[in-house]
């Protein structure tokens, strides 16, 4: 008989530790230490993996994948054409569902903060507890319900978190990371270096997370409603000010695996041809005369422009120009059209774009001008497109497939569901085609039915 072996699902994971033998002779100096091989990092090196992991979320596969569904990108050959045409199942994830959870995700997080904490290092531990927001947040955008109050504790058959619960658990874990970045301790030494964006400065971070909890409550907004809007409104009032001060995956030439993933991509190793830039979303960059066209998108019209797929471009992620829209909307949805209008032309001004006549007006015209600047400005910015499509009906975007609705949730990884017996099947409750927060509109914000939900 063949014996099987059950492998612990990924969110069950427990941090262990080796204990040495005692009395080897064979230890001491380089027998136990291989520089080349290091068994131990600090909280601070630990951090630095996890960035690298959050850029991964928000600016490879997912986003790629996103973005074909929120019709910026097109699939043209092979698998990209089936997930264009909305053929997804618990395979396509890749598994970037365990990689919350694994190398770069919630373990190393833990691991790099009971380090920061035993060195009573604050403003290290805030950096983290902002990473982890940023990163559970984008995992309940993607999937859901998550393990997450259960995660990283051993158990055989962790619990789902309802995703609402979910985005409550980011909140605090940012406001966490706030009053943190706050302290004034002479232990509070920060990442420094191992921090590629902002070197450890406390108020670049506070911004930054400021931003996020702005970005996570309108996400909830299609069923919490005001109260959401009104508190993304507080946040973003906090939130990122300066472009300077955005938040970019910072890559370089060399290495291949350290370079722009739109370069990896498309590039000489990658799958060049396999996906481009949707006729829609060109149609309505031209059609605005949109001076960030030519930035956005190559002189074919096929690709991203060879500045922004770049090996080395600095691709931003969380923006000021996010945070301003955010702060414009909020306002127009909490009965302030006269700072939704400031704020709108604030971020126009940062596209190179004058204020917005139409505009000026209110109502209607108002809304959609913020909604289209949404959806211009989330261009490659992770999921925020698809996102804001989610949550809005806008743009009203007619189905690739008639017959299919686009999708608004990913399954779990295929892996965790067979590991553990709390992940439904596909097509049943949480598994299946939205979350509970984002139930199907009826109109679009746009005006009229809502065509794809």
């Amino acid at each position: 008989m063949i014996k099987t072996w059950k492998i612990a699902p990924v969110a069950a994971l427990a941090i262990l530790g080796v204990a040495a033998c005692q009395g080897d002779f064979l230890s001491g100096g380089q027998l136990s230490t291989d520089p080349n091989r290091p068994t131990a990092a600090s909280a601070q090196q630990l951090l630095a993996g996890v960035q690298s992991n959050l850029w991964s979320y928000w600016g490879s596969d997912p986003a790629r994948v996103t973005g074909m569904w929120a019709q910026q990108f097109q699939g043209i050959i092979s698998q990209y054409v089936s997930l264009y045409e909305y053929s997804h199942d618990e395979t396509t994830t890749g598994g970037f569902h365990g990689s919350l959870y694994s190398g770069g995700g919630l373990v190393d997080l833990k691991k790099s903060d009971s380090l920061a904490i035993k060195t009573n290092d604050k403003h290290t531990l805030g950096v983290g507890q902002i990473m982890e927001g940023a990163l559970m947040g984008t995992g309940a955008d993607f999937f859901g319900d998550l393990v997450y109050s259960q995660a990283l504790q051993g158990k055989t058959n962790p619990t789902l978190d309802k995703q609402q619960a979910v985005y409550d658990s980011v909140q605090k874990i940012l406001s966490a990371g706030i009053a943190n970045m706050a302290s004034n301790s002479a232990t509070d030494a920060g990442p420094g270096p191992y921090d590629l964006n902002y070197n450890g400065d406390p108020a670049s971070w506070t911004k930054l997370a400021h931003t996020l909890k702005a970005r996570f409550y309108m996400h909830t907004a299609k069923v919490g409603g005001t109260a959401a809007y009104t508190a993304a409104l507080a946040e973003a009032k906090l939130g990122l000010s300066d472009p300077a001060m955005d938040y970019k995956g910072v890559f370089q030439t060399a290495p291949l695996a350290e370079t722009n993933f739109y370069y990896q991509f498309n590039g000489p190793a990658g799958r060049g041809g396999y996906m481009g830039i949707d006729p829609q979303f060109v149609n309505l960059m031209l059609t605005r005369q949109d001076p960030r066209f030519s930035d956005y998108i190559d002189t074919t019209a096929n690709y991203v422009s060879s500045t922004r797929s770049a090996a080395a471009y600095q691709q931003t992620f969380v923006s000021t120009a996010e945070n301003l829209l955010i702060w414009s909307e909020a306002a127009y949805r909490t009965g302030d059209p006269a700072t939704a209008l400031v704020q709108l032309n604030k971020e126009r001004a940062l596209a190179g774009l004058g204020p917005d006549v139409a505009a000026a007006a209110g109502g209607q015209a108002l809304l959609t001008e913020i909604l289209t600047e949404e959806y211009i400005n989330d261009f490659q910015l992770g999921e925020e497109s698809w996102n804001l499509y989610k949550r809005t009906c806008f743009p009203n975007l007619t189905p690739t497939v008639s017959t299919l609705k686009i999708p608004r949730r990913f399954y779990y990884d295929s892996g965790e569901r067979q590991t553990n017996t709390n992940i439904p099947n596909t097509g049943t409750g949480v598994n299946g085609s939205f979350n509970q927060l984002d139930p199907p509109a009826t109109t679009s914000d746009a005006g009229g039915a809502c065509l794809g939900q």
